[in-house]
């Protein structure tokens, strides 16, 4: 196979859709903000901006026969400000790899291997560092869900915004010991100081320490549950108040806060990537080391995970 280096990016090119995919439901986040059309692509820039409704001072009001009309301007909207993080795996095939198997078939096996390992990688590093805090490999990773629902919300920037000095910028965060006893009491108070009109949470990440709170808890009721989300099928999924609870770690991953939940306003969150370098290849071919008997080519992802609303999520 004369051309195998050419062959590797052009699959991975024509792939590239459902590599994405692949990884995108890798994290019941991303896979419930798919479901909603809330994964997004853009054209270029060096940050993203999501503006937010965020002062409840109203100018007008009620008014009779020929009062007249308040019509002071008021500075309602402002914006999240997000940077734009970026992340890789590599494609590499060496010359041993190579001289070792010769014949095509053996070639198209290995090429397989290697993209199929790569793709693994990735899911794994998109998905751990969107758990994060954003601190992670010297601040490179993405603004994950423990800056965007914080422990401390009274402290620190979110979309560079100060939340010291903003109080609309903050989650919620309650301050509980979770039991099996207090599980449900306590995520039906959480849901009722951040639900707005029709406005609710929809979905809750729990660590194992709160999923197996919850569990037990529900196995009375268990046979009155609601059906989960087409989002968040194929993971652990409990539904309870309105919310699809999902269990969010397990062997080899980075887990949330122990004895933690997370419930999310999912309709303010959306994942945003740019154009080309959502999960494609680097270059159109593969580079070849001058020090290095070997070949490779890169997967690269650009963008962020951002919330337009975070006084409207909870931990």
């Amino acid at each position: 196979m004369a051309n195998l280096e050419e062959a590797v990016v052009a699959t991975l090119f024509d792939q590239a859709e459902a590599i994405a995919d692949e990884i995108l439901h890798h994290n019941p986040l991303l896979a419930s903000l798919d479901e909603q059309g809330l994964i997004r692509k853009f054209s270029g820039g060096y940050e993203i901006r999501k503006p937010i409704m965020y002062n409840d001072s109203a100018v007008g009001g009620f008014y009779s026969g020929m009062s007249a009309f308040n019509l002071d301007t008021i500075d309602d909207m402002t914006a999240f400000r997000f940077a734009i993080k970026q992340v890789y795996e590599p494609v590499a095939i060496s010359g041993r790899d190579r001289r070792a198997n010769r014949d095509d078939a053996m070639l198209l096996d290995l090429v397989e291997s290697k993209m199929k390992a790569a793709v693994a990688r990735l899911k794994n590093t998109v998905s751990t560092s969107l758990r994060g805090d954003g601190t992670g490999s010297g601040g490179l990773e993405f603004d994950g869900i423990k800056k965007g629902i914080s422990t401390s919300p009274s402290s620190g920037t979110y979309g560079s915004i100060d939340r010291s000095a903003n109080t609309w910028a903050r989650n919620l965060a309650v301050n509980v010991t979770l039991s099996a006893a207090n599980v449900q009491e306590t995520i039906t108070d959480t849901i009722s100081q951040i639900a707005r009109g029709d406005e609710q949470p929809d979905l809750g990440l729990m660590d194992r320490t709160a999923w197996k709170y919850l569990h037990s808890s529900l196995t009375a009721i268990q046979r009155i549950q609601l059906p989960v989300k087409k989002a968040v099928a194929g993971f652990r999924s409990l539904s309870y108040d309105g919310v699809d609870f999902v269990f969010d770690g397990g062997y080899g991953s980075a887990v949330l806060e122990s004895d933690s939940c997370r419930l999310m306003n999912t309709k303010y969150w959306t994942f945003d990537m740019v154009r080309g370098a959502d999960f494609k290849p680097l270059a159109p071919e593969m580079a070849r080391p001058v020090d290095q008997d070997a070949v490779f080519t890169v997967i690269i992802v650009e963008g962020n995970l951002c919330c337009s609303a975070p006084a409207l999520q909870a931990v």
